[in-house]
């Protein structure tokens, strides 16, 4: 969504308008789905916190507490990701009061070796894969998937915008997975 479209419709939200409501949701759904399964690995957990993503949303919107109306994608971007980061915290901190006589019953957080090795290969693969692409996928790719930085950062780094950032990115994961599955073992 471009960036004036994007104040357009929370301007329509603050003024009360429900199809706007609806508008969000259905704009910045699979995106929010996309990140949350990829956070959560777990579909209900990650509709849960999707609709609770949307609900915080909407609120701060109605509140007049969103700065700036032109990067409302960063915004939930990041509420998503803070609520998926949240929700684990809660689970860790909820493990903690198990009862004593089931804690041989909870698994060890920590990996075995053999999941390190299996890690530590994986990591090795991706990053050969990563060094065949090129400059701006690779850069692209790390960025908004393992440093996690702002869309609308990336894009203004990459002088892109909104809806090309979409296309560049949808690409790269094609040729990273075009790369991935053409790998010789």
């Amino acid at each position: 969504m471009e960036a004036t479209q994007a104040g357009q419709l929370v301007a329509r939200i603050l003024a009360g308008e429900k199809s706007a409501e609806e508008e969000l949701v259905q704009q910045y759904s699979r995106g929010v789905s996309i990140i949350l399964n990829r956070s959560t690995g777990d579909r209900s957990i990650s509709e849960d916190l999707s609709q609770e993503t949307f609900q915080i949303a909407l609120e701060k919107i109605r509140q007049g507490e969103i700065r700036e109306p032109d990067r409302l994608s960063g915004f939930i971007v990041s509420l998503a990701r803070n609520l998926a980061s949240d929700h684990f915290r809660r689970s860790r901190r909820l493990e903690g009061f198990a009862d004593p006589d089931e804690a041989e019953l909870i698994p060890e957080s920590s990996p075995s070796q053999l999941d390190r090795l299996l890690m530590k290969e994986k990591s090795k693969m991706v990053r050969k894969l990563l060094d065949e692409m090129s400059e701006r996928d690779r850069q692209i790719l790390y960025r908004f998937y393992i440093a996690e930085d702002d869309k609308d950062r990336i894009c203004a780094d990459l002088q892109l915008s909104s809806l090309h950032f979409n296309r560049v990115l949808h690409r790269a994961r094609e040729r990273y997975r075009d790369l991935y599955e053409n790998q010789k073992l």
